[in-house]
């Protein structure tokens, strides 16, 4: 969609899917066949561009979800572009993008005279605080594509990002709608990617860029609110929820497969979390749904020992070890320990590098875009997907509050493994309440979510212990007498902790179950 308001000057939406190839795998892209059915043209163009980014030492542009640059466009001269975020960060971003020509690469910035710009652009002050942060130098090959009855541009990017004398290499492939539907994208990306391996990528060059520049360190992400809004389609907070999840799992990915922490292990496994219960909430057809919910619980399983072990040695090992400093059996279990970690480590990286999760990725990125869940869906399933989400978040809270009293009222009989279902039912009504608290009043949604979080707090300490155990059990025979002797210490020691949070429990339900539902 472009607007042009003047000569030289363009305003236009871009719509765009990045994925993540190997620099090896092109020549496979391109001489797969889905792509000579559909490209426009028998070859590629071919160009070298090279940007360079502009922002204010503090970074102000990219704080509002700008980027500015300069482009040595092949032989086709300099471009200005200003570009900025219209959407909330997601695997189909839109951006407004002005570009202007120039005769050289001196910036001129009166040229976005009369389009959209930040606020403060027309300050002289601003203007000279911004400078050089980046550059990418870029070996781009381009090919038209005809597909599902859009007009899509291919662009295979391979290159670097510079920052002073910093350098991260660059490749990637961009799929940007120049016409029809949005949903064509991923569905081409789908295709090709059965047979060569690309997946979801969600970092822009500029915001590659600016983490060189500041030094950024790659860390764990946790997840942020869905931004639900009073009024709204169950089917739009159903998209948003999901859009999250997706987030917070595509940004602990770098920190899973480098080692680089082990919170983003447990981050990640938060996020499809999230997005198993998310799926549980609304009411969605069967079908592709399946194929999600078995890909998000293999996805799951594949990183459980990781999590298990780390914390193991982060959590659970240490307080012992601390108050029996002498007993020389820890060291051997630490020893242990730390071997079948990086066993469950290999387990969850060459997950992460599986076709599987390349295909959930594109799948939820295809579910959080566009309405592509609604493909056989029943009447009345698409009527309360239509519906305002105060509806649906009321129902929801309520049955999942239900089944959480329901199994407390007989609290003082719970068996270990019902104690885990419970544990299981909070967390989910945990996630209701997080997910839609933000349709409600903020005082009341916060006291009860406290409540509950007290009650989970003590119900995933309960199953610590209890993966402490098993995983003693475990070791069991691979462990000599000082081992031995030291797990018995572990188990000892989480028992008899277990057996304190058990009492505790007891007063966090009371406190809970007195507390009104916000949603009544």
């Amino acid at each position: 969609m472009v607007a042009a308001s003047g000569s030289g000057v363009s305003c236009e939406v871009e719509i765009e899917l990045k994925l993540f190839i190997d620099p090896r795998h092109l020549s496979r892209l391109k001489r797969h066949p889905l792509l000579r059915q559909t490209k426009e043209g028998r070859r590629f163009i071919t160009k070298n561009l090279h940007s360079i980014y502009f922002d204010t030492p503090k970074l102000h542009l990219a704080g509002q979800g700008m980027a500015l640059r300069l482009r040595k466009n092949g032989r086709d001269g300099w471009e200005q572009t200003l570009k900025a975020s219209l959407t909330a960060p997601s695997a189909l971003p839109e951006r407004r993008e002005i570009t202007v020509t120039l005769p050289d690469d001196q910036m001129d910035l009166d040229r976005f005279e009369g389009q959209p710009v930040p606020d403060g652009f027309e300050d002289e002050k601003f203007r000279k605080r911004i400078g050089r942060v980046f550059e990418t130098d870029v070996t781009r090959s381009m090919v038209a594509l005809a597909y599902g009855g859009a007009v899509i541009e291919l662009a295979c990017d391979r290159g670097h990002i510079r920052s002073g004398d910093k350098v991260e290499p660059i490749a990637e492939l961009e799929l940007e709608l120049k016409r029809g539907n949005p949903l064509a994208l991923f569905d081409w990306a789908l295709q090709i990617q059965r047979d060569v391996p690309v997946k979801l990528f969600t970092r822009s060059k500029a915001a590659r860029g600016k983490a060189l520049f500041t030094g950024e360190k790659t860390t764990y992400v946790k997840a942020k609110s869905a931004s639900l809004r009073p009024g709204m389609s169950a089917e739009s907070a159903f998209r948003a929820i999901l859009n999250q999840g997706l987030m917070q799992m595509l940004g602990n990915e770098p920190c899973v497969a480098r080692d680089l922490h082990p919170e983003g292990t447990h981050q990640m496994r938060v996020a499809l979390r999230r997005m198993r219960t998310c799926f549980s909430l609304f009411d969605i057809p069967a079908g592709e749904a399946d194929e999600l919910k078995n890909l998000l619980r293999w996805l799951t399983k594949s990183l459980d020992a990781l999590r298990d072990w780390d914390v193991f040695l982060t959590e659970t090992l240490p307080p012992v070890a601390a108050f029996f400093p002498e007993e020389p059996g820890l060291d051997a279990l630490r020893t242990m320990a730390e071997h079948h970690r990086a066993g469950a480590l290999k387990v969850a990286i060459s997950a992460l590098d599986h076709d599987h999760y390349a295909r959930l990725g594109l799948l939820l990125g295809a579910w959080a875009s566009h309405t592509r869940w609604a493909n056989g869906a029943r009447s009345a399933q698409m009527a309360a997907m239509l519906a305002p989400i105060d509806q649906t978040a009321d129902r929801v809270l309520a049955s999942n509050y239900k089944r959480v009293v329901r199994t407390g009222k007989r609290l003082d009989d719970l068996t270990i493994p019902e104690l885990h279902d419970w544990r299981l039912k909070v967390k989910r009504l945990r996630y209701a309440c997080d997910f839609f608290g933000d349709v409600y009043e903020g005082r009341p949604v916060q006291k009860f979510r406290a409540g509950l979080a007290g009650l989970q707090d003590i119900l995933g300490d309960l199953n610590d212990a209890e993966v402490a155990r098993l995983r003693m059990v475990a070791l069991s025979h691979e462990l000599g007498t000082a081992g031995t002797h030291a797990a018995g210490l572990v188990t000892g020691w989480y028992g008899k902790a277990a057996d304190a949070r058990l009492t505790g429990i007891r007063r966090a339900w009371q406190d809970f179950i007195r507390q009104k539902p916000f949603w009544e």
